[in-house]
């Protein structure tokens, strides 16, 4: 299964589970699960965004929305991006997509 195709099948999974989340949303959720402990910052930083977009867009991921991340502010002006326990469900389940390639 090549790049593509392994995006399609990803985006399918998070688009029959969570129907109402953008494009932006899941991207910024991929990158997550690719940094270790990441910031907002960094999530933005990754993807080309200003901290306040991909703030917006994580936001949605949160407890309010599709309950996959919650954000941490740390007290310096960064706030920690942690998977939830549905979070953490979404990870294998892309981690099985990926590992197909």
């Amino acid at each position: 299964m090549g790049n593509k195709e392994i995006l399609q099948e990803v985006t399918s999974v998070f688009k029959r589970t969570y129907p109402g989340l953008s494009a932006e949303a899941i991207i910024c959720f991929l990158v997550a699960l690719d940094l270790d402990t990441p910031t907002v910052g960094d999530i933005a930083r990754a993807v080309g965004m200003t901290e306040p977009t991909a703030y917006q867009h994580l936001s949605l991921l949160t407890a309010s929305g599709a309950g996959l991340v919650s954000l941490e502010n740390t007290g310096d002006g960064r706030n920690l991006v942690h998977l939830t326990d549905a979070g953490n469900e979404m990870l294998s389940t892309v981690s099985h997509l990926f590992q197909q390639a």
